[in-house]
């Protein structure tokens, strides 16, 4: 599969060093609007530069555009590729707006088009295992899910210091703009839809809690949410509680309980995360041994009492530019491989639909959001 890549921002790094992992997707150039940072990415990664967007989407030689473009962005670009032809990997989110993604979806369906957007973290091996111990029995019958999409508190990190391996700086402005429920909040939602289906309903809260946090960075066109917290009912009856903040200290967990255990992803940005089970609470040695780990946590900061699973399969991901064993090209090569070999498309943007219809509703605000979309 031939790809362009739209953008060489921050986010574009993290791309090019993993897509070069797979032999069958080969980068024929790359295209960014500002043409300095056109000429700092291409030199540094030693990939061709398109002279402009147009160049890309009648090139001959390209199948697929990977949209790294600002979210505003992700909406226009990805239509326009469509109309060329070509198939469309998205970063999150795939809209901002429901319409937006749906229409999308019907593009790429009407032209016969491969769809999907970013996260690709529900391919990790982690998150297949964890679908087997279900399989297995191993918490018995599901019951709830606790998600933490707690990114520590940004402001006070000095993000306007970071920058990718080839001189990018982190988009704080838009990071901003978009809200930390749109940047990342798909990061366990994808996970939990595909290992408990469709949700049928959000009730949601969110709020701005830092409105100066963009001052270095200027006026913000919007002031979106720094933190969201809802209630997630699944059409299977599972139920998941999901809290995203650019403010609480960082946790990325995901805890999948059950009526006789429960399986704990230390970190779902982490695709070699460790998978672990613990009872929860129904017999003696359970209650004794979380009374031990109280008391011995101030000598043993971080001792964690439970038992280690062995994940089948490796995910061999080198560490990316930000700092995650993160594997941004995976669901790339995913669309590739289910173009390439006539399999079902369609599902990869039913379910980028999804995730951004139920991100909206956790974004949304107080309310009750009924989702109509499902996978």
């Amino acid at each position: 599969m031939r790809l362009a890549l739209i953008g060489c921002g921050y986010v574009a790094d993290m791309y090019i060093q993993t897509l070069r992992k797979y032999e069958h997707l080969h980068i024929i150039g790359v295209y960014d609007r500002n043409p300095e940072r056109l000429a700092k990415f291409t030199a540094f990664y030693q990939v061709k530069a398109f002279a402009s967007l147009d160049a890309v989407l009648t090139a001959s030689n390209v199948d697929m555009i990977i949209n790294l473009t600002n979210p505003s962005e992700h909406y226009g670009i990805s239509r326009q590729a469509l109309l060329a032809g070509k198939h469309v990997y998205s970063e999150k989110p795939l809209a901002t707006t429901l319409p937006e993604a749906t229409e999308l979806a019907e593009l790429a369906k009407t032209h016969s088009l491969g769809l999907a957007a970013a996260p690709c973290n529900y391919l990790s091996h982690v998150v297949s295992e964890a679908a087997l111990q279900m399989q297995k029995g191993r918490i018995g019958r599901p019951l709830m899910a606790q998600a933490e999409m707690d990114d520590g508190f940004i402001p006070a990190l000095r993000p306007e210091t970071w920058r990718s391996p080839s001189g990018a700086p982190w988009p704080a402005k838009d990071e901003f703009e978009v809200g930390c429920t749109m940047e990342h909040a798909g990061y366990q939602i994808a996970p939990l839809v595909t290992l408990f289906g469709p949700v049928t309903r959000v009730v949601s809260y969110s709020a701005s809690l830092l409105p100066d946090k963009a001052r270095p960075y200027g006026s913000l066109k919007i002031l979106n949410p720094d933190f969201s917290t809802g209630m997630l009912e699944f059409k299977s009856g599972f139920k998941a509680r999901l809290t995203c903040s650019i403010v609480a200290p960082a946790n990325r967990s995901l805890r999948l309980i059950g009526d006789r255990g429960a399986l704990t992803l230390s970190d779902v940005w982490e695709y070699q995360t460790a998978l672990r089970y613990t009872t929860v609470g129904m017999s003696l040695i359970p209650r004794l041994m979380r009374k031990l780990e109280k008391k011995l946590s101030f000598w043993a900061p971080g001792l964690f009492f439970g038992r280690k699973l062995t994940v089948s399969g490796h995910d061999m991901v080198k560490r990316t530019a930000g700092g995650h064993h993160m594997d941004f090209a995976r669901g790339i090569a995913d669309l590739a491989h289910r173009i390439e070999n006539n399999r079902d498309v369609a599902s990869s943007a039913r379910l980028a639909v999804h995730v951004t219809e139920v991100t909206l509703a956790l974004q949304a605000g107080e309310g009750i959001h009924a989702i109509i979309s499902t996978l």
